[in-house]
């Protein structure tokens, strides 16, 4: 059982954030598009399991978050290696609901942490912070002058909601090509 140390803020400069992170020495990754698949269990609590593929790699997770602090997600990950084999096997089980997204991530690592600034459909783009341990969550956050600016470890869902979009009612979140 892994645990996830991350918190996101909403709302970035993109050109500000790109730049910091350069001037700290971040190293620039590569840029993802990711497909999701997002199939949500029928419990009272927040969890689900996420299909995802980059381009090079799929992965199945199961993400339980317990509150929206830096380190109140639990996360379980594995690898596999046919997205769509993955989704036809996965939509045949029963859950609450199935919902395909995408999004657009610029990824940098600075020693043991990841930034990841975030393009999402229909609201503005965000970074998410994460690292194997919440005090280099804190300290990247001062480093960078958002201490006090972050929104926790929000889930997509809560970001919509946010904006006053219901993400439930989204069954296909896509870019407009």
């Amino acid at each position: 059982m892994a645990q996830e140390f991350e918190t996101k803020v909403l709302n970035i400069d993109v050109v500000k954030i790109v730049k910091k992170l350069e001037e700290l020495g971040a190293k620039r990754e590569k840029e993802i598009l990711y497909r999701r698949f997002v199939f949500t269990l029928d419990s009272p609590n927040d969890e689900w399991i996420r299909l995802r593929e980059d381009g090079e790699n799929a992965t199945i997770t199961y993400k339980f978050k317990a509150g929206q602090g830096i380190n109140e997600t639990e996360e379980i990950e594995v690898m596999v290696d046919d997205f769509e084999k993955a989704a036809e096997l996965l939509s045949k089980l029963k859950f609450k609901e199935k919902i395909y997204q995408e999004n657009k991530r610029i990824l940098f690592k600075l020693k043991n942490v990841e930034f990841a600034v975030d393009f999402w459909p229909n609201i503005p783009a965000l970074l998410e912070i994460e690292s194997n341990n919440e005090e280099k969550v804190k300290e990247s956050l001062r480093h960078l002058g958002l201490v006090g600016m972050d929104s926790g470890n929000l889930s997509v869902i809560n970001i919509y909601k946010k904006y006053g979009i219901d993400l439930h009612s989204i069954k296909e979140l896509k870019f407009k090509d």
